[in-house]
């Protein structure tokens, strides 16, 4: 049996997180961009979250998760000032209020991407409490109940917008988050999972499983459009079952490649930014084939990937200078 390498399905999955961001079907249909990248392609966050669950959480280690906590703060420190010339360009101090700042720092992101950082940092330690104070299935259980809820402030909000008493909770809930798509609601099932599959070492290898579980979530992608149920696109019924089959099997039978390691992460970050040069450069150059949206999203994975190998070389030389000089 061939193995997967994780690696490889990591950088695959980091591309599919920049479609989200650049709806690059939109040049055939408005419709079949929404079923790829904001249903099919929303296998790529609860993947990475179940990596985490797998090789982080699963170690049940306090000072590694503090450690892990400590390189995510950084990182997500890194990004935001990064990004900072892009938000001032945006406009994003004009109308500032220490209360959305702060609100934007620990939960929300100050920019549409970085929400990941702070959510994972909230949804890794109320799993990290769960399993402890819990049984296993109770955590699950919990995580689970608290998915259900972030569905119906998500892709099944128009199902209880009209409901006072459901409207009034998730309008609370929306003066904290923009989302349900957040560290409470959305990232503790996903590490679970992982961290699950780990200590179980469950030997899912029917994978054959996983394609009714992809018909089922293009199904409920469709009904959620047809009826613009939707407050966002993030959360769905089918994704539980098939990311669990799916990670189980890769899990049994995978390979890894410590050279693309990094990349998946380099493109989750610098992504926006291409997005961005890609928008200057079609204000500059007059040419009708850059405002199509597959071309669009294909030369900014293009920058985004060479600027991320770069970044990895230099990172892994800094590196090598650093050990070299101990």
């Amino acid at each position: 049996m061939k193995k997967l390498n994780i690696d490889v399905i990591r950088l695959v999955m980091a591309f599919m997180i920049v479609a989200i961001h650049t709806y690059p079907f939109e040049c055939i249909s408005n419709s079949l961009d929404f079923i790829i990248t904001r249903v099919l392609f929303r296998v790529a966050v609860p993947f990475f979250l179940m990596i985490t669950g797998y090789f982080v959480l699963a170690k049940d280690n306090k000072e590694k998760i503090i450690k892990y906590t400590s390189k995510i703060i950084k990182i997500y420190l890194l990004s935001i000032i990064l990004y900072l010339p892009i938000n001032i360009y945006n406009g994003y101090f004009s109308n500032f209020h220490i209360v959305y700042f702060f609100k934007d720092i620990f939960f929300t992101g100050t920019l549409y991407h970085l929400w990941y950082f702070p959510a994972l940092i909230l949804g890794l330690w109320i799993s990290y409490f769960l399993i402890h104070k819990l049984t296993l299935k109770k955590a699950l259980a919990i995580a689970l109940t608290f998915y259900v809820i972030g569905i119906f402030g998500d892709s099944y909000y128009g199902l209880v917008n009209n409901v006072p008493i459901i409207n009034s909770f998730y309008k609370l809930v929306f003066l904290v988050f923009d989302y349900t798509r957040n560290g409470i609601f959305y990232v503790p099932i996903f590490l679970l999972m992982g961290y699950a599959i780990k200590k179980n070492k469950s030997k899912v290898l029917a994978n054959k499983y996983c394609y009714v579980f992809v018909l089922t979530l293009l199904i409920e992608g469709i009904i959620t459009l047809k009826f613009n149920l939707y407050h966002h696109s993030s959360m769905y019924f089918s994704l539980i079952p098939l990311m669990y089959l799916f990670f189980s099997y890769l899990m049994n039978n995978y390979s890894s490649n410590a050279h693309l390691r990094s990349l998946g992460t380099f493109v989750y970050i610098l992504h926006p930014f291409f997005i961005v040069v890609m928008h200057f450069i079609k204000g500059i150059i007059p040419i009708s084939l850059l405002d199509n949206s597959l071309i669009n999203y294909i030369l900014v994975s293009i920058l985004t990937l060479i600027a991320s190998v770069v970044l990895d070389i230099i990172i892994k030389k800094i590196n090598v200078y650093n050990t070299s000089k101990v």
